[in-house]
């Protein structure tokens, strides 16, 4: 390992993404940004339409391969 390592900036997180289900085959996932203290905006967008649940983890999964990608729980 290299000293240098340790001291590598930190990238800040910029936006997590939610599935929510519209209908029965309607699985829409939003992403919401960030703000600078760490709240989520109150407006989001809507980046893709599934037909499951299923095709909506899939995107993201292939989102996380692209980048670092968050997702909230229902919590």
């Amino acid at each position: 390992m290299n000293v240098t390592d340790a001291y590598q900036p930190v990238t800040p997180i910029e936006f997590v993404l939610k599935i929510r289900e519209i209908a029965a085959d309607s699985w829409w996932v939003y992403r919401h940004e960030i703000m600078s203290g760490g709240m989520l905006k109150h407006m989001s967008r809507v980046v893709f339409f599934g037909r499951s649940r299923e095709e909506a983890e899939q995107w993201i999964d292939h989102q996380r391969q692209e980048g670092t990608v968050y997702l909230l729980s229902e919590n």
